[in-house]
């Protein structure tokens, strides 16, 4: 006799449907996926699912600053939360990290890369240092 067949429900019944070309029913579907996630998650992060709890409520000093520091209030509450719900559930982390970047980068601007020049203007740049040398040339002579 073989080994007994894994029960639906499990990551191994899912993977044997697949092999058979069985349709996969919801259970061992979604075995499979709490497996991928286990597998994905750090060593260091909880398994079992927690709830996002609401950052805390702003300090009394820092909520009455006036208008120009709502921003910056914005920003460190976003951080705070990055921070808590980091360390309870990482896979929540994408759309805090959206609206910390999208907060950050309209306080102090967005963070623009080095513009490339176009050949054009390589060319033209090029002209111009040659006309300022044939200048400085004549004027010498």
């Amino acid at each position: 006799m073989g080994k007994p067949k894994a029960r639906c429900g499990t990551d191994a019944a899912y993977r044997r449907h697949l092999r058979n070309g069985d349709p996969v029913d919801d259970a061992c579907r979604d075995a499979h996926a709490a497996t991928r996630r286990a597998s994905r998650r750090s060593p260091a992060a909880p398994t079992t699912p927690t709830t996002p709890t609401a950052p805390e409520p702003p300090d009394a000093e820092t909520a009455d600053d006036g208008d120009a520091d709502d921003l910056e209030l914005i920003v460190k509450t976003l951080r705070k939360a990055f921070v808590k719900i980091a360390a309870d559930d990482p896979t929540k982390l994408a759309p805090i990290a959206r609206e910390f970047r999208t907060a950050v980068e309209s306080k102090r601007g967005p963070v623009e890369p080095p513009k490339e020049l176009t050949l054009a203007e390589q060319l033209a740049q090029a002209r111009a240092a040659r006309a300022a040398r044939a200048q400085s040339q004549g004027a010498a002579s």
